[in-house]
């Protein structure tokens, strides 16, 4: 965030850390490297890496987790979400093929597994709660058990173990899971959970009639002056009321420094007005996530707050080099006390400790931020950046650097793609496997004069920074800062009423994302998903070119498609070409965006 870069330059301060960062004594660093003109270059080190190929054998890799974090006592059904994949990469020993017990003399391919699960009681005692035929070699395969008579508990979660065996039984494959079944809230506050499935995010609390409800979040960090002057003024032009009334559903308030960060009197008001807007409240402990004591006090005043959704707890940890460990420990003790929760952070850095910080979260920010940024040299620190040294305010991006590769002068936002498909891919190259996390995405929506940014993102820069994280799987955006310009803001709005609603809402986060849909036209800079559900296909384009472009652009489709195109946003003018297996438009402005709402064919 740009709080960093105005330390750093108000109080000339960096990072000092001790190993494993590697810098030496007196050096200051931003993720693991140094940036002043005065000090060397070194290997910050901390990257991680995709896994090896051991060998060239198959194997079959059993990965299984709970489709949601946290399920209710008063929830009857759950689900477990498997993958079966086969590679050369991870698992244990495959042979594509079995024998059936009906056709005992014929060798078959390994096409299905029998999953049994069973509670994790002494052998002789155990109960068996799913026996079911799964296939082989394939991914998000969703399995339905029973809650009924599982204990809900706040301090440990219930195990289960995991047995796949070939038709043969002579393949077999482990594995073990952890369901958290917590008892049903006794006072007034919510219950938010993370769907690991389809990424989002959903909320139980009086404010949702005590039903599950989705919700993708978009909208801003927000200075705590700002809320805290539309608190003790009435006259003030806009309030929390305007601010909700624009379409932003949820508000991320930035606290002042000090252990215990806001006014207790203003905290109060502030919560109680949420709640009476269904304004969603991502709570900061970005300057105390580290002292347990306060993070302590300061749940204390949340927890009954029906707006309450989430908590977040550090802000670019990678980039002061915080302890490896200090997010996983902020991490266990917050849902010690509240587990009806989730935490999200923010990482800045391209690749640096990712497993470690990550650890952490249940939700990863990413704040990549290419507007008007030179990326290979600091007009602040006056040093050139790259793999090992240097600030720019962008970490390892390459908006513009022809040297590095001519494709990011081509396309002014592909770091932003780069960074949040690189958060996914970090999470399947970990050596422990995980549930995966949602990325949520930060755009760039501030100025501030000497800084690494020259200026304001226009309106139609903003809404790219947007919609392109949308295409790329983000599930929340919370731009960077709030009050930002009068254009960014009317934007910003204007989109926060369509994707936060639930018509958008339902496949964003209700149906598997189609990424890379091929085009043909647009110099190579029209970007597209799309999102099937319930008969009908959500269709998000996005062109990155800062010229208009002329003639025939023709997107295809991951389906046929039928009727008219309903514009939910941007100007129009698509049509559904003659086989209905794609869009297509004669020109495209600078910068276009559509979402468009169309009939799948039956």
């Amino acid at each position: 965030m740009i709080v960093t870069v105005l330390l750093q330059l108000l109080w000339g301060l960096g990072v000092r850390s001790e190993p494993p960062f590697n810098n030496p004594p007196g050096v200051d660093i931003w993720c693991g490297k140094a940036y002043r003109a005065s000090d060397p270059s070194f290997d910050p080190g901390g990257l991680i890496f995709p896994p090896e190929e051991r060998n060239k054998l198959p194997k079959l890799e059993l990965v299984i987790y709970p489709r949601y974090n946290l399920y209710l006592s008063s929830d009857k059904t759950g689900s477990f979400i498997l993958s079966t994949v086969v590679s050369t990469l991870r698992g244990q020993n495959f042979k594509n093929e079995t024998w059936y017990p009906e056709r005992p003399q014929t060798k078959a391919p390994f096409t299905e597994l029998r999953l049994i699960i069973y509670d994790d009681a002494i052998e002789h005692n155990r109960t068996k709660i799913v026996d079911t035929w799964i296939p082989v070699n394939a991914t998000d395969i969703e399995v339905p058990f029973s809650l009924s008579g599982m204990e809900p508990s706040q301090e440990r979660p219930s195990r289960f173990v995991v047995y796949a065996n070939s038709p043969d039984a002579i393949q077999t494959y482990y594995s073990a899971v952890s369901v958290n079944i917590l008892p049903e809230r006794n006072d007034t506050g919510s219950v938010s959970r993370v769907d690991a499935l389809y990424g989002g995010l959903s909320v139980k609390s009086s404010l949702t009639k005590n039903t599950w409800k989705d919700v993708f979040p978009y909208s801003f960090y927000t200075s705590w002056d700002w809320i805290s002057s539309t608190l003790t003024n009435t006259s003030s032009p806009k309030t929390l009321s305007t601010f909700r009334a624009q379409g932003y559903n949820l508000i991320h308030p930035v606290p002042p420094g000090g252990t215990d960060p806001f006014n207790h009197t203003l905290l109060s008001q502030f919560l109680t007005l949420c709640d009476e807007l269904e304004l969603y409240v991502m709570y900061d402990m970005r300057h105390t996530y580290q002292n347990t004591s306060s993070i302590t006090a300061q749940l204390s005043l949340l927890t009954h707050h029906p707006s309450l959704l989430l908590y977040y707890t550090a802000d670019e940890p990678d980039g002061w080099c915080d302890p490896l460990n200090a997010t996983q420990l902020s991490y266990k003790h917050i849902h010690s006390i509240d587990p009806y929760h989730p935490v999200s952070l923010v990482l800045n850095c391209a690749n640096f400790y990712f497993e470690a910080y990550t650890k952490g979260a249940d939700i990863i920010l990413e704040d990549t931020y290419p507007i008007a940024v030179n990326t290979s040299f600091s007009t602040v620190y006056h040093t050139p950046c790259n793999a090992t040294y240097g600030d720019c305010g962008c970490d390892n991006c390459h908006v513009n650097d022809a040297a590095y590769a001519p494709v990011y002068t081509h396309n002014a936002f592909l770091d932003i793609i780069d960074r949040t498909e690189n958060l996914y891919a970090y999470q399947g190259w970990q050596a422990s496997r995980s549930v995966p996390k949602p990325v949520w995405g930060v755009p760039q929506a501030f100025w501030d004069e000497g800084s690494f940014w020259d200026r304001w993102p226009s309106a139609a820069e903003e809404a790219v920074m947007g919609v392109l994280r949308l295409n790329h799987g983000a599930k929340g955006i919370v731009a960077w800062i709030y009050p930002t310009s009068a254009e960014v803001e009317r934007v910003t709005a204007s989109l926060a009423t369509v994707v936060a609603s639930g018509d958008v809402t339902r496949f964003l986060l209700g149906a598997k994302r189609i990424g890379g849909l091929r085009v043909v036209g647009g110099d190579g800079l029209l970007d597209g998903s799309a999102w099937e559900r319930g008969g009908e296909m959500l269709v998000s384009l996005v062109y990155l070119g800062y010229g208009d472009v002329d003639g025939r652009v023709e997107v295809s489709l991951p389906k046929g498609v039928q009727g008219e195109v309903e514009t939910l946003w941007g100007e129009g003018g698509w049509t559904v070409d003659d086989d209905e297996k794609a869009l297509v438009k004669v020109g495209i402005k600078a910068l276009e965006i559509g979402i468009f709402k169309l009939k799948v064919q039956t």
